[in-house]
């Protein structure tokens, strides 16, 4: 069954991006920054850089992310079932910074 409908398949082959898709709600976002926050405040450094990639590696929420199936079905809408997690990074952009 596909995931994305026909709008969303056209949206990708125009645009190169499909948004927005239902991946997660607001209670698993609450749980994602606070998981960011207790890395940055339990390592300081560990987000900055390269330290943003693989994320999933040192998280069970990330990883729990990366396994996601709303997101995993909206991707295997464009490429099929075979799919492999090669990297996460994280963008991170605070509050009133520029950018």
């Amino acid at each position: 069954m596909t995931y994305l409908n026909s709008n969303q398949l056209k949206q990708y082959q125009d645009d190169g991006y499909v948004a927005p898709i239902n991946a997660i709600n607001k209670d698993e976002a609450n749980e994602i920054r606070k998981e960011i926050e207790f890395i940055e405040n339990k390592w300081p450094d560990e987000l900055k850089g390269s330290g943003r990639n693989y994320v999933h590696l040192i998280s069970s929420i990330f990883d729990k992310i990366a396994h996601n199936n709303n997101i995993l079905n909206a991707v295997e809408s464009l490429i099929g079932k075979n799919i492999l997690i090669c990297g996460t990074t994280l963008f991170i952009k605070n509050p009133n910074e520029k950018g």
